[in-house]
């Protein structure tokens, strides 16, 4: 899966991600984001388990996002995800699954 952080804000950012399998929660990544800058970041779970959930945090704003649509898929599927330090529409952060079997 990936996650595509974007830090449209005016300094540097640090982002923090784990992904949330069956079997439990991965190790938490951190990524420091450059103001003005988008980054894509790859996380890939075990074959054998299916993701549930991706937390992110990023300063004050931390939030869970269930991942929907591929629980009774039997084909390949690539998730896509877009975390915002400023979502373009309220200026907040904001963390989205925007994709599921498009690759």
């Amino acid at each position: 899966m990936t996650v595509e952080l974007t830090n449209t804000g005016d300094q540097a950012r640090t982002f923090h991600l784990a992904l949330e399998t069956e079997s439990g929660m991965l190790d938490w990544q951190s990524h420091r984001t450059n103001a003005g800058v988008n980054e894509r970041v790859t996380i890939t779970p075990d074959e054998d388990v299916s993701p549930v959930a991706l937390h992110g945090a990023v300063e004050n704003f931390a939030e869970s996002a269930d991942i929907l649509g591929v629980g009774d898929l039997d084909e390949d599927y690539c998730l896509r995800f877009k975390f915002w330090y400023e979502h373009p529409t309220d200026e907040r952060p904001q963390l989205a699954q925007v994709a599921d079997t498009e690759c």
